[in-house]
């Protein structure tokens, strides 16, 4: 991927922007949706930003368990520290009573206010910012059945079919891993071929 990279000798105390997709090893493109995710709803819902980049760091260290990759121990290292750093302050924010119902509840609410009401209005011209929500809420919901795995929460049956019916509107976006490409989520990279 192109952009700047994390040099080796690095403390690993990067900076909040540095979990921009400019410098996420490009092994791990696939956690670039979902990084760009919880940077876009920080300021609404801080926790939900937090499991966002709980997730990510935890299919970092799948896709890597060793860290052997070129800059991951130092990505992995800088995002475990943002981590630690929101863990209390995060939660104690958190408005429903588990990490699933404040997944499931910001769900909802992103769907009913951003994703249905852009479907309602946005003309036919001028559709990236319905995919971009769209895209948004399909990775939302990933976090979701992750966030609700780990707790052995279920998901409510109405969100869960909205989420299956989202991944579906989304599907032309992925990959054959299901996963969001990185330059499919940033228009911008298929048109300079990077930043």
């Amino acid at each position: 991927m192109a952009g700047r990279r994390v040099e080796p000798h690095s403390t690993g105390n990067l900076p909040d922007s540095a979990f921009d997709s400019e410098v996420i090893p490009s092994s791990l493109a696939s956690i670039v949706p979902i990084l760009r995710v919880a940077n876009e709803i920080e300021a609404r819902c801080p926790r939900v930003a937090y499991l966002c980049r709980l997730y990510a760091w935890d299919k970092t260290h799948k896709l890597d368990p060793t860290s052997s990759g070129r800059g991951i121990r130092q990505f992995k290292r800088a995002l475990l520290q943002r981590l630690e750093r929101d863990a209390e302050p995060t939660l104690a924010v958190r408005k429903k009573k588990s990490d699933a119902r404040e997944m499931q509840s910001f769900y909802k609410e992103y769907y009913e206010q951003d994703v249905k009401a852009l479907d309602a209005t946005v003309d036919k011209s001028d559709r990236a910012a319905l995919v971009k929500a769209y895209q948004t809420a399909a990775v939302l919901f990933e976090v979701l059945k992750a966030v609700a795995q780990t707790e052995c929460a279920e998901i409510d049956p109405q969100i869960n079919e909205i989420g299956q019916t989202d991944a579906a509107e989304v599907d032309p976006q992925r990959n054959e891993t299901g996963q969001t490409d990185a330059a499919e989520v940033d228009p911008q990279r298929n048109e300079t071929g990077g930043h």
